[in-house]
């Protein structure tokens, strides 16, 4: 097993785990504390119920996303095709980067109450 498989097998199980935590969050409609800074008090945040409705979309598909570049990337599919891995590698950064910026974003906005 190669270093690469190991990477997509882990980049497919932190999406299965973005894709539980989204779940989670809009069933029991409560933020999960990976969505949020270590020692960040859930409790005290300013619209939590706007947090939810504006992270999940974006933390469910993010999810999907690592899934599904994870599981292309652990089939080996583009394997013979090197620039098409590679593109597929610069999409996943690309995704996680702006996926973090929405995040920050919306932390600042729902759980701080900064505009």
């Amino acid at each position: 097993m190669s270093f690469g498989m190991i990477l997509d097998l882990l980049i497919m199980a932190c999406g299965v785990y973005m894709i539980y935590w989204a779940v989670q969050m809009r069933s029991s409609n409560k933020i999960p504390a990976m969505l949020v800074g270590k020692g960040f008090p859930i409790d005290r945040a300013k619209d939590p119920d706007g947090f939810i409705r504006f992270t999940f979309p974006f933390t469910f598909s993010t999810g999907v996303v690592l899934f599904a570049l994870g599981l292309v990337g652990a089939l080996g599919l583009f394997i013979t095709y090197p620039l098409a891995e590679t593109l597929m590698r610069i999409v996943l950064v690309a995704v996680i980067v702006i996926y973090g910026m929405i995040l920050m974003k919306a932390q600042k906005k729902y759980l701080v109450g900064i505009k």
